[in-house]
């Protein structure tokens, strides 16, 4: 099997860019053209192009796209639409020029006897698992417009959770940024320009002064190092973030931040009781449950603990009592758990405990900048202070001198 990269338009001359599978170019140029695409160019490509090609795709197609296809198959198949027929309508209404290739593939693999869970199977990871387990689930059910209906709820939610950390992370960039952007402009342009008159004031220049000189000669000398560090630094993360270790130590650490860990904290927990809902309206066992919700919460130490749970599970314990002994779960959640286990309505608690930790986020998010606000005023003001003390003692003390003359 060979892969080629082609550019295509289709009925409404959108250009659009893909990669594929096929034997020759001619059988990838007809499996194109069979998506309704008119072929511009195409070559043939490794395997590791085809895949940076289709990565850089995926990565313009957001959690929002995959939510309104969900949402939108349902419907139709609630309606009785033929599933061929519902993914024209929703190739016809996407706006994501990206998204219509994927559309695209998983049409054509239904048309060619293929399951939907099977297509979206294909599609690799740009369809999450528990997606995939909830069409295959409703497929061999015979309910798979309800299985599409829960998923996207499923999305929804996750979806409401990411609006809402970003909501949070808001007013503390912006604060950040400024406070950055001011010192920066103090150091470069207004301590410069004093420098010469501090010093020809002819007084001895107090430690301070003599630091805020000292900090922003060095400051001058070496601001170039600035855009390299913001380059350096978030790509250092990102590769010691590949290590396991690494991501232990930055997760834990993390949920033990004053006022951060309110919002990483509760946004595990409501991510943890969706997850785990969702596994268990599907029927998963207890014991692969865990193996799917950990890569989906990412947060390594919380993961990690969840693995020991399962461990636990496996040696006869109930879910409550294996995760109690991780003591990293809220007496509320193992509480409703057991409850849940002992009365067989675990989907309901679990659904309580989702609504209840996303609704504590949202207070959380919703309360974060009157939280903080009091401390970037505090380490802004402090900043500042420092600077204009540094910059009126001199003048101070010549005041002072020409005073007692």
């Amino acid at each position: 099997m060979k892969f080629f990269t082609y550019r295509a338009t289709d009925y409404t001359g959108k250009v659009l860019k893909g990669s594929i599978a096929a034997e020759t170019p001619e059988v990838a140029s007809r499996d194109i053209g069979a998506k309704g695409l008119y072929v511009i160019s195409i070559r043939e490509t490794s395997s590791q192009t085809a895949l940076l090609v289709r990565y850089f795709l995926e990565l313009q197609i957001g959690r929002v796209d995959i939510l309104e296809f969900t949402e939108s198959f349902s419907v139709m198949l609630k309606a009785g639409v033929p599933i061929i027929t519902c993914l024209d309508d929703i190739l016809s209404s996407t706006t994501n020029s990206s998204f219509k290739p994927i559309l695209e593939d998983i049409q054509q693999r239904i048309e060619s006897g293929s399951t939907v869970s099977a297509a979206l199977e294909a599609q690799g990871r740009l369809f999450p698992d528990i997606i995939r387990t909830l069409v295959a689930v409703g497929e061999e059910t015979g309910r798979l417009d309800e299985s599409l209906r829960e998923a996207a709820e499923h999305l929804q939610r996750l979806q409401n959770l990411s609006v809402a950390i970003k909501k949070a992370l808001m007013y503390p960039i912006f604060a950040f940024v400024a406070t950055l952007g001011a010192l920066v402009f103090w150091m470069l342009f207004v301590i410069p320009s004093m420098t010469g008159t501090l010093k020809g004031m002819g007084v001895k220049l107090p430690a301070l002064t003599l630091m805020l000189i000292n900090s922003s000669n060095l400051f001058q000398a070496h601001w170039k190092l600035i855009p390299l560090a913001l380059i350096l630094v978030p790509l250092a993360i990102f590769l010691m973030g590949k290590h396991p270790k690494f991501r232990y130590l930055r997760d834990r650490i993390l949920i033990k931040i004053p006022v951060l860990k309110i919002i990483i904290f509760n946004k595990l927990l409501a991510t943890f009781a969706e997850q785990f809902r969702m596994m268990i309206v599907t029927g998963i066992s207890p014991i692969k449950l865990f193996d799917l919700i950990v890569p989906a919460i990412g947060n390594e130490y919380f993961g990690a603990n969840l693995l020991k749970a399962k461990d636990n599970i496996l040696n006869g314990s109930t879910i409550s009592e294996s995760l109690e002994r991780q003591n990293i779960l809220p007496a509320l959640v193992i509480s409703k758990i057991r409850i849940g286990e002992t009365s067989g309505t675990l989907d309901k608690q679990l659904d309580f405990l989702a609504k209840y930790y996303t609704k504590k986020l949202d207070d959380a998010t919703d309360n974060l900048g009157k939280i903080i606000e009091p401390i970037v005023m505090a380490v802004i003001g402090g900043l500042f202070a420092i600077i204009i003390m540094g910059l009126l003692l001199p003048i101070y003390d010549l005041v002072s001198k020409v005073g007692k003359a």
